[in-house]
């Protein structure tokens, strides 16, 4: 996730920008893009998980399983991105 990214969507919350004497905007935004950072990877750990989950399922068929894998496995390469 880039820096615009972050600013943008930060924006479309309602996150202000005013900044504090104390807190400059520049280690504001920081402190934004290392949280996106962290909410995403979360993300994508809980999407590789139920990749898992129905990979090791065996009820589900082998090419399924197969599939889910495959996402998992390209899910937690995002992370090495």
């Amino acid at each position: 996730m880039n820096r615009e990214a972050v600013i943008r969507m930060a924006k479309e919350a309602g996150v202000s920008f005013g900044g504090h004497p104390m807190n400059p905007l520049n280690v504001y935004v920081e402190d934004l893009i290392r949280f996106a950072d962290l909410v995403a990877a979360a993300e994508r750990e809980e999407c590789a998980k139920v990749c898992g989950e129905e990979a090791a399922n065996a009820e589900n068929s082998e090419q399924y399983r197969m599939g889910a894998n495959w996402a998992r496995e390209r899910i937690r390469a995002r992370s090495n991105v």
